[in-house]
C-alpha cells in the first residue's frame, strides 16, 4: 500500500497508489498518485522488475506521480517498454451534462506527456525508452465515477485474485461480477453514508458492504480514504459490517497485506 488517501492532503496518506508483488517482486503498480514516488523511496521497494502500470482512471491524485516513477524505471537503466493500461477516452456528449467535455484516454494521456511533442518528451533520448499502451491486459470493466471515465481491475495469480475498484461512485452488477469470489477486494472508501461534497461520485458504505457480500469477496480493504470518513470512521465501518460478515481492514500506507492471508 503506497498510498490510502485522495485528493485532499494528509499527514498520514498520500494519493491513490498501490504496487502488487508476486514471487517477492514487484509486477505491478495500480494508479501512481501524489506520493506514491516518496513512498516506494521510503519503502525500499525495487521498481525495476514492475511490467505493467494499470491506472483506474486520470484524476490528478491517481496519476500525478507517474511521470516521476517512469523517470526512475529510466534512471535505473531500464532498456525496455514499459506498458501501461487505463481506460479509453469518451468523446462529449451535450445531452449529458456531465459527460459534456470530451475526456482523454491513455492513449492521449501519454502521448500528451511523454510524446516526440509532449511535456516530457525528452525522455524519448533515454535508451530503450518506450510507453506501450495496452488497451486490453487483466480483467477489467468501466465503473462509474462522474464525468471521468474509470474501471475496476481484477488481478489473477493461481488461486488467488485481488481487485482494485478505483474511484467507482456505486455498485453495479458488471463490477460484483468482476470481483466475484476475489481473494481480496481493494474498495474506494473515500465518504460516509450521508450528504457530503462530491457526494455522488463515491460509493456510500451501503454499497460498499452490498458489493462485498454479493461478490462472496473473502476479504475486504477499505482505502482511498477522505477527511470526511475519517471523522466518521466507526460509523461507517458499523454500515459496511451490516451488509458483510467477511474480513475487512482499513488500509494504512506502507503495509503490505499478503493476498489471501488472514482469511476466516
Amino acid at each position: 500500500m503506497l498510498g490510502s488517501g485522495g485528493p485532499i492532503a494528509s499527514p498520514r496518506r498520500v494519493s491513490a497508489g498501490y504496487v502488487l508483488s508476486i514471487g517477492g517482486k514487484p509486477r505491478l503498480l495500480v494508479d501512481a498518485g501524489g506520493g506514491s514516488f516518496e513512498r516506494i523511496g521510503r519503502s525500499g521497494l525495487d521498481i525495476s522488475s514492475l511490467e505493467q502500470i494499470l491506472l483506474t482512471h486520470l484524476h490528478i491524485d491517481h496519476t500525478s506521480d507517474l511521470p516521476a516513477l517512469i523517470m526512475d524505471l529510466y534512471m535505473g537503466d531500464r532498456k525496455r517498454p514499459i506498458a501501461i493500461t487505463g481506460p479509453t477516452g469518451r468523446p462529449g456528449n451535450n445531452a449529458a451534462p456531465e459527460n459534456a467535455s470530451p475526456q482523454p484516454g491513455m492513449r492521449e494521456f501519454v502521448r500528451l506527456l511523454f510524446g516526440l511533442r509532449g511535456a516530457w518528451r525528452y525522455m524519448n533520448t533515454f535508451e530503450g525508452f518506450g510507453i506501450t499502451v495496452r488497451d486490453t491486459s487483466v480483467y477489467a470493466v468501466a465503473v462509474p465515477h462522474g464525468m471521468m471515465p474509470s474501471v475496476a481491475f481484477r488481478v489473477d495469480c493461481g488461486a488467488e485474485s485481488v481487485v482494485f475498484s478505483g474511484d467507482i461512485s456505486a455498485s453495479t452488477a458488471s463490477f460484483i461480477a468482476l470481483a466475484k469470489n476475489c481473494s481480496m477486494l481493494v474498495h474506494d472508501f473515500a465518504l460516509p453514508e450521508g450528504d457530503v461534497p462530491n457526494g455522488k461520485l463515491h460509493a456510500k458504505p451501503s454499497a460498499v458492504g452490498y458489493t462485498a457480500r454479493q461478490s462472496s469477496t473473502k476479504r475486504l480493504l477499505l482505502s482511498h480514504l477522505m477527511p470526511p470518513i475519517e471523522s466518521e470512521l466507526a460509523q461507517s465501518l458499523t454500515i459496511v459490517r451490516s451488509e458483510y460478515d467477511g474480513p475487512i481492514e482499513v488500509a494504512s500506507d506502507l503495509k503490505a497485506y499478503e493476498i489471501g492471508a488472514q482469511r476466516s
